[in-house]
């Protein structure tokens, strides 16, 4: 590769995989602020497919590298940036956000802020599936308020992010009610993420499960994958003064809502945008994130893995494969350190 060149996935114009190139760009250089990271993995979201099929409404054909989240060791430093990060293993969260390149090549430089310390303990694969999910849950927990000895739901229990919410709930003291469908192996991720209880809705009726859960009283969090499917019993299985965070609406993406009995429950619905969370509320989810990060107390799903090469697969496998996990593509020969 010649100097001053890097190895990055990108595209021009939205579409299908087929838009997805790899080959040679220029290597970015650190602003004031930012650090210049070598990335060892970059990890697929939802979002990056659906940014790059054009579902988000961009028609611009200025060149994109994809990809919000990632891991790396820190290469070099801008201005005002303490010169001992040099050297640092770090993850980087919103890699992608207001600019157009993102973590899905061998270089990014982003603001210290968003390249955050990658404990001993943790696996550059492990850091590459923070990020947007980790955030999500956290922030779709922190709305509900304090959790301890409070009962929490979390639907599609077995998908990244509200696994990790069930991981963060259980952290934060709560009692949690894991809700998974179709196969066994899914009820498995959801104990050892360390659910109370685990349903499957192929067999087992959430409303009645729910309530007997809570003891009739309801849940004072229901995180919920897939509103769309559930919103027709949320406010009965939803405690008094309680809230509902959902970021998907898959199955119904314009449910109806029965207003009158949230109102007069005085429940909370809350969508989660996670671009669009004042800041102030990510650096609160971050620091939670990052805590449990160093204390070694979070489990990382991970689906499978795919070189830079084949960046048009991992995107496929996204979209197509219903993956239980996070998709990692491997930027960077390196060997993944070992948690």
């Amino acid at each position: 590769m010649r100097s001053g060149m890097m190895q990055a996935a990108w595209y021009r114009q939205t579409g299908g995989t087929e838009v997805l190139n790899v080959s040679e760009l220029p290597k970015p250089e650190p602003a004031q602020g930012q650090v210049l990271v070598r990335l060892i993995a970059h990890g697929v979201n939802p979002t990056d497919c659906k940014r790059r099929a054009g579902l988000r409404g961009e028609r611009s054909h200025q060149l994109k590298i994809p990809g919000y989240d990632g891991a790396g060791i820190i290469e070099a430093v801008g201005d005002h940036v303490d010169p001992a990060r040099t050297g640092e293993a770090v993850w980087v969260w919103e890699g992608f956000h207001n600019q157009w390149f993102g973590t899905a090549a061998e270089f990014i430089c982003v603001d210290q802020s968003r390249a955050m310390p990658l404990p001993a303990s943790s696996s550059f694969a492990h850091g590459a599936c923070l990020g947007v999910p980790a955030l999500t849950a956290c922030h779709a927990l922190m709305l509900a308020g304090p959790l301890a000895d409070e009962s929490v739901i979390v639907t599609g229990a077995a998908g990244v992010v509200c696994n990790y919410a069930v991981q963060m709930a259980k952290i934060m003291g709560a009692r949690v009610l894991a809700v998974v469908r179709g196969e066994s192996a899914k009820q498995d991720d959801a104990i050892q993420a360390g659910a109370d209880q685990v349903i499957n809705t192929d067999r087992d009726s959430l409303l009645e499960a729910a309530l007997d859960f809570t003891k009739g009283r309801g849940a004072r969090c229901l995180i919920d994958v897939d509103l769309g499917a559930h919103l027709a019993i949320a406010s009965r299985i939803t405690a008094v003064n309680g809230t509902i965070s959902s970021f998907g609406t898959a199955s119904n993406p314009k449910p109806t809502l029965d207003w009158t009995p949230m109102m007069q429950r005085n429940i909370r619905l809350c969508g989660i945008g996670i671009f669009s969370v004042p800041e102030l509320r990510k650096i609160e989810a971050l620091r939670f994130v990052q805590t449990c990060l160093e204390r070694d107390a979070l489990w990382h799903r991970i689906d499978s893995r795919w070189p830079l090469t084949a960046m048009a697969l991992a995107h496929e496998r996204q979209e197509q494969g219903r993956p239980r996990g996070k998709v990692i593509v491997t930027i960077s020969e390196e060997t993944f350190k070992q948690p």
